[in-house]
Order: C-alpha cells, then sequence, then structure tokens
C-alpha cells in the first residue's frame, strides 16, 4: 500500500472518518488496529508472519521498560539484554547472508576451503526503523528521560503508528506517545495543511523522482558505457531523485499524520545548501543524524579526548550509519567516505582553512561531496562503483548516452510531457490559490474548506494520471 497509490489514499480516508467518529478514548486502539493492517497488506503472506513480530516486539521492550523501574538494581543488565537481543535480530534478517557471504570470502582470501552459505531470509519491511524506534526508547528510559508508560496500547500505537513506520521519521516518544496521551481535537486548519504536505510529496514522488529514476537506472545499468558527461548527470540526477523520494515520503507521512491530528518531526531543511558535510547532517535526514549522534557518537566519547578520539568515533559512527542503510559494503564505504568528509571538515576548523572559502564555493564543494559519496549508494556492487568514478575523472571522454534500443522510451511510456506540464501547473495553481485567493476570503469556514476542496481536486488529478505508475520508495529497503 505504497503512500502514491490510490489505495492507500482510500485507505487513509476510511481510517481519518473512523477515527475523528470515534469516542476518543477509541481512537488510539483503533489506530494501532489500522497500522497493524497497513504493515500486514504489504507482502502477504509474509506480512501475515511479520505483522506478529512487531507486536511481540513491542511487547518485549514495553515490558524491559517497566522492569526497569520495578527492579532499578538490575537497570544496566536490562538495557544490555534488550539492545542486544534487538540488534540480534536485526542481524539475523538483514545482516545474516552478507556475514556469510563476508566470511566465505576471507576463508578464501586465505586459500582455506569454503562452502557458499546462503540462508533463505525475508526481510521484514521496517525492521530498521523500528529497532531505532525501540532502542532509543529503551535508552531514554534508562537515562531518565522518559518514564515508561503505564499503557501498552499506547505505546504499541506509538511504535507501528503507520505514517511513520516504514521509512521514519524516527521519531522519540517525546514527539508522538505523548500526543497519543493528549485527545486531539478535529482541526480544518491541521487538515489543510496535512493535504498541502501530502500532494506536495506526492508531487515531488511520483512527478519528479520517478521520471528521474528511468535515466538513473538506465546509466547505472550499464555503467561500463558511459563517459564523464553521462556519469556525472547520473550522479546529479540520483542526488535529486534521492532527494525528491525521500523528502516526498516524508511530505507525505507528515500530511497523513497531521489529517489524523500528530504532529511528525521533520526530517529535512534544505540540505543541498549546506556549506560543509557537518551542517549537511543536521539537514538531511535528521531524526537519523540526531539518533546516531546521541546514541552512538556521544556514548562513544563524541569530540571528547583530542582529535585522534573525534576522528575514531566519526568513522565507527558512519560506518555503523552506512551499514544501518544495507547489507553491502558500497554501504559501508559510504558511510566511511561521510566520515572522511567529516573528520576533513573538522581538520579544516583546527587549521582554520575553512574560514577562507566563500559561502558560494564551500556550498559548491559540499554538494560534490556529497554526490560523489552517493556513487556507492546507489551502485549495487563495487565494480559497477568503480566503473562510474572512472568516468568521473576523465573530463576528456564525452559521448551521448548508450543502452539497449528502446529502453528509455519504455521507461517514460507511463507519463507523457503533456501530461507532467499539466500536473506542474496543478501545482502553481494551488500554491497560487493559497498565497492570492486565500487572504481575500473573510470565512474562516469558507476559506478553508475553499483550500481543502482545491486540494481534493489537485489530488484526485495526480492520483488518475500518476499514481497507478509510481514506483517503490527507495527508503522501503533499508
Amino acid at each position: 500500500m505504497l503512500f502514491s497509490s490510490p489505495l492507500y489514499l482510500l485507505f487513509l480516508a476510511l481510517v481519518a472518518l473512523v477515527y475523528w467518529l470515534l469516542p476518543p478514548r477509541f481512537r488510539v486502539p483503533m489506530l494501532l488496529l489500522a497500522s497493524y493492517l497497513f504493515y500486514m497488506s504489504w507482502s502477504p503472506p509474509h506480512g501475515l508472519i511479520y505483522g506478529p513480530l512487531i507486536f511481540v516486539d513491542s511487547l518485549y521492550f514495553y515490558w524491559l521498560s517497566r522492569a526497569m523501574v520495578r527492579w532499578p538494581r538490575f537497570k544496566k543488565q536490562l538495557l544490555i539484554f534488550g539492545v542486544t537481543t534487538e540488534l540480534a535480530l536485526l542481524a539475523y534478517f538483514k545482516y545474516a547472508n552478507f556475514l556469510a557471504q563476508t566470511g566465505e570470502q576471507i576463508l578464501r582470501f586465505l586459500h582455506l576451503p569454503a562452502t557458499p552459505q546462503h540462508f533463505d531470509i525475508f526481510l521484514p519491511l521496517a525492521i530498521s526503523f523500528t529497532n531505532f524506534v525501540l532502542i532509543s526508547y529503551l535508552i531514554d528510559v534508562y537515562r531518565g528521560h522518559e518514564k515508561p508508560h503505564p499503557s501498552f496500547i499506547r505505546f504499541a500505537a506509538y511504535v507501528a503508528f503507520f505514517p511513520h513506520l516504514i521509512a521514519g521519521p524516527i521519531v522519540r516518544a517525546s514527539e508522538l506517545l505523548r500526543q497519543f496521551d493528549q485527545s486531539p481535537r478535529f482541526s480544518r486548519s491541521l487538515l489543510v495543511q496535512g493535504l498541502h504536505r501530502f500532494c506536495l510529496g506526492f508531487f515531488l514522488k511520483v512527478f519528479i523522482a520517478d521520471i528521474i529514476a528511468v535515466y538513473v537506472d538506465l546509466i547505472f545499468g550499464h555503467p561500463e558505457l558511459q563517459a564523464f558527461n553521462t556519469a556525472w548527470i547520473a550522479v546529479y540526477s540520483f542526488s535529486i531523485q534521492l532527494f525528491c523520494d525521500f523528502f516526498g515520503y516524508t511530505l507525505m507521512a507528515q500530511g497523513s499524520a497531521l489529517i489524523l491530528g500528530y504532529t511528525l518531526p521533520e526530517n529535512f531543511n534544505a540540505p543541498y545548501f549546506a556549506k560543509n558535510m557537518s551542517e549537511f547532517w543536521q539537514r538531511w535526514h535528521i531524526s537519523l543524524s540526531r539518533w546516531l549522534k546521541d546514541y552512538l557518537y556521544i556514548p562513544l566519547g563524541g569530540n571528547r579526548g583530542g582529535r585522534f578520539n573525534t576522528y575514531r568515533n566519526l568513522f565507527i559512527t558512519m560506518g555503523l550509519g552506512g551499514l544501518w542503510h544495507g547489507a553491502s559494503w558500497n554501504f559501508v564505504i559510504w558511510g566511511l567516505l561521510n566520515g572522511v568528509f567529516l573528520c576533513g571538515y573538522k581538520a579544516g576548523n583546527h587549521w582554520g582553512v575553512n574560514r577562507l572559502i566563500p559561502k558560494v564555493m564551500a556550498i559548491f564543494m559540499t554538494f560534490h561531496a556529497v554526490c560523489l559519496t552517493r556513487v556507492f549508494f546507489r551502485a549495487e556492487t563495487l565494480p559497477q562503483a568503480w566503473h562510474m568514478l572512472n568516468a568521473m575523472v576523465h573530463p576528456f571522454r564525452w559521448q551521448f548516452l548508450q543502452a539497449p534500443a528502446g529502453s528509455v522510451e519504455q521507461g517514460l511510456s507511463f507519463i507523457s510531457s503533456e501530461t507532467a506540464l499539466l500536473m506542474v501547473l496543478l501545482f502553481l495553481g494551488a500554491h497560487a490559490f493559497i498565497r492570492f485567493v486565500k487572504p481575500r476570503l473573510t470565512s474562516l469556514f469558507w476559506r478553508e474548506t475553499s483550500i481543502t476542496a482545491a486540494y481534493g481536486v489537485f489530488l484526485y488529478f495526480l492520483f488518475t494520471v500518476g499514481g497507478s505508475s509510481s514506483q517503490q520508495f527507495i527508503y522501503f529497503q533499508f
């Protein structure tokens, strides 16, 4: 049930209608049931099997948090046990084959006998994000930042809340669980904001990210055929695609939550205008960056202990952050490369070099550093990444795009340029309506009703034209 599908729009409308018609005490339990229905509908029969896994996982951490208060002498042991078992669960589902393959490669390198191993394991959707939510909650209870919540229903709804369940933002108990304790009242203003974010996110995903994806897949699918110009076009295009895809998802998640009266944290803040890599990670996937900082980087020692320890902590944090994204050496290298750039920025601060770089040049350099790391993020194998990098460093090799005949036409067959232009005009028209017509409507009721109707019409056209052809969100694989 993709956010960009008509089925999800129907699901969200029914959930919102029933939610606001129910008495307040029944709303959170209904959200819990709706969230599990949303999750288990993804990939049956696997969803029917792994849906209960989230329930049991939530019950387990709910018990651990309460046990910390009941037996304070064993708080640390309970924390270690909870985090270890949760990471072991993630390692089994996500990294079993990666670890087996790596072990086999090491044995072959040492000229020892090795038997190829492959485990037939289906990766549960959203397991990485769910683990982060549960681990952060348990650590916050251990630190005394949160009290164990008395209601398991509300705690389970916080973990499985369907707008953020699949790909974030990674929410903390202080950001969402406390909202469940306060029964929100229906607000046309929140409804309008929710529709606005949802429509914008849909547009970014279906009419920018999915269209760009055709060219990105085409070029990265044939890296050995590329030259300087096509390789850089692919890297630039993927950076735009990834931003529009993930930011689009975040906006649709925030919009869905606002329609139900809840607010999710911001996850992006113009990241491609960052002046350095440290600032970039404060603007990109903010909830993940904050999680890694608070629950990994600072416990490792953070900036304390001198420059060497700081650089070491950055490498460990970013390397594990890369591995969290996927069971592949490509992601590990991507994370470590980000660590290199972060350490370079800190070294530049120490030697006073950074302040000599003009702002525009700093933004330009940061953006291209990010683009360079994205080669490993997008490439499926290390040889594929090497081919792309090799093409990117040979400026005198220019050529037209080469690929199997008909692939571009087939990839773009789902949408015409005229339709895309119509959607752009509708989108701009909706924003012009808000900017110029809204202030002239004096009645609050008619103003918000008119805006809601305008977004409804716009949303109808969006789903009619592009909803059925939308691709899966990139971050769903993590």
